[in-house]
């Protein structure tokens, strides 16, 4: 059975005054998050090697024979990164998988088709929901937000990968697929440990409508990623020595709305485009997101976590939603008018 997209009826159940209300606080929240982003000022980004400069040395390392944590190790004090924290150590499992391809350009063609798979499932689904209207639309935003693939040395990116990734899982649970969904999701976590905030939400959802199979799936999987997290933990924690240190600036920042709008607007084209404009796609990406639960719980959470925690130049976490986001402008138009018409209603 697809999962049900949930239709206006959460609109239909407000009165006009509210609806009134709602189009207000709309429009104030829209304000406030443009005037926030005409002041955003570009990031200053870390001197020296960037993340995936060590990325590529890594992979270089492992075509070489060298070993993945020695290789990684070494990338990073040569980086100046903080190595007694392990968030900076990436686990193995996505760099050691794109050391298997002959050249980067063949794995970036490999992540292309990937990317092209979760655009056509997200296409797919819109059509089951909205119609060819809606596959239309969804065809054109979803090309517009995955595009980012297409990059010089996209290939190397942990967050582009887990976001389409999840894209893959949210439409195949729409399309009902639902085991195809949670390996979607779980190939995520694996590739990015930031991805846990979407299998939570899986995990949750399937819990509370009774899915004891998938929820046994689901809870053997995050099983599985903490052994391997731990195991992890250990093999770069056996590597440290006098010459690692701290990381110079904590990841608990505070960043506020300047930082979801950073994140935000690492969204495709709206790379290239003024950060007010990722301030209003935002918004009008949460109308959209109240008919696609999966989706609108999972970017509720990112946006929620980046209010406090990241540094400006993390700006690049926000591909872990983006295609979420760029999904719900296809239900955003409807659930508008639906609102506007209740305001209207005496």
């Amino acid at each position: 059975m697809p999962e049900i997209v949930s239709s206006s009826t959460w609109i239909d159940k407000l009165s006009p005054n509210a609806a009134r209300l709602a189009l207000v606080m709309l429009v104030v929240i829209a304000a406030a998050l443009v005037w926030v982003a005409i002041g955003i000022t570009e990031p200053v980004h870390r001197a020296g090697q960037s993340d995936l400069d060590v990325y590529e040395r890594v992979i270089a390392a492992l075509k070489g024979g060298q070993g993945y944590y020695p290789s990684l190790h070494q990338a990073l004090l040569d980086g100046g990164y903080g190595t007694l924290s392990p968030l900076n150590w990436r686990t193995p499992a996505f760099l050691t998988f794109l050391s298997w391809f002959p050249s980067l350009i063949d794995a970036q063609v490999f992540l292309a088709f990937m990317t092209v798979v979760g655009w056509m499932m997200a296409v797919a689904f819109a059509y089951r929901s909205k119609g060819i209207g809606g596959a239309a639309g969804a065809a054109i935003v979803m090309a517009a937000s995955l595009i980012s693939i297409g990059a010089y040395r996209a290939e190397l990116s942990f967050e582009l990968c887990a976001g389409t990734l999840v894209l893959i899982s949210v439409s195949a649970y729409g399309l009902g697929w639902r085991w195809v969904g949670l390996v979607g999701g779980v190939l995520a976590l694996f590739v990015r440990e930031l991805a846990v905030i979407y299998v939570l939400v899986c995990l949750v959802l399937a819990i509370r409508e009774r899915r004891w199979r998938e929820t046994i799936a689901w809870l053997c999987a995050i099983a599985a990623y903490a052994a391997f997290y731990l195991w992890h933990v250990t093999q770069l924690t056996a590597l440290l020595g006098p010459a690692d240190h701290v990381a110079r600036v904590d990841w608990l920042q505070l960043g506020g709305p300047v930082f979801v709008l950073r994140t935000a607007a690492f969204n495709g084209v709206l790379l290239a485009a003024p950060y007010w404009v990722a301030a209003l796609i935002l918004v009008l990406g949460f109308i959209g997101l109240k008919q696609l639960p999966r989706a609108g719980i999972t970017v509720s959470l990112y946006v929620l976590l980046f209010l406090f925690y990241g540094r400006p130049e993390n700006d690049y976490w926000g591909a872990l939603y983006a295609p979420l986001v760029a999904l719900s402008l296809v239900f955003a138009p409807g659930a508008l008018r639906t609102l506007v018409a209740r305001a209207k209603a005496r």
